[in-house]
């Protein structure tokens, strides 16, 4: 994925915002693998967050981005106790610029730098429907159910987000 910048038109089917935050549009799904593109609106940053156990990799599509990766020194396996170490800032980083997170060291926050929207196209090694989200101020983590905002291009209401979504062939 080292600099791989895709097509604009070619994402334009995936592309939806939605102001003061962040959206989650799958591309793809299958049982070895999920593709999501994430449309950034100015300003908005992820919660710190993990991902399942899961690989993931993503790739800067538009805009600019700071990255935070938190180490765990404490807990944060599962919900409850969680205690993170000082993060180590990157950035900011702007199209084209890969990031890969492993199981071992996947905390992080994702926060759109400047005043331009942002797109980030996100590979997991599999499917990944929660997540743990860190409050470090009191050392506690919790797990967060994820949902889609649009389903193979299709924008959905937050019900449908949330709901077993079948494998795409």
């Amino acid at each position: 994925m080292a600099g791989l910048r895709l097509e604009p038109s070619s994402l334009k089917t995936y592309l939806h915002f939605l102001p003061g935050r962040y959206t989650r549009n799958l591309v793809h799904r299958d049982e070895g693998m999920e593709i999501i593109l994430n449309c950034w609106s100015p300003g908005v940053a992820s919660p710190i967050h993990d991902h399942d156990g899961q690989e993931c990799w993503f790739s800067i599509q538009r805009g600019e981005f700071l990255l935070e990766n938190y180490p765990l020194l404490e807990g944060g396996t599962q919900p409850g106790l969680a205690r993170l170490g000082t993060p180590v800032r990157v950035g900011p980083v702007g199209a084209g610029h890969v990031d890969f997170r492993d199981p071992g060291a996947s905390i992080h926050r994702v926060s759109i730098a400047g005043n331009a929207p942002g797109v980030t196209l996100h590979v997991y090694a599999g499917p990944v429907a929660r997540c743990l989200v860190f409050d470090p101020r009191r050392h506690r983590c919790a797990s967060h159910s994820l949902r889609y905002h649009s389903i193979f291009g299709r924008p959905v209401r937050p019900s449908e987000g949330r709901v077993p979504v079948p494998m795409h062939v």
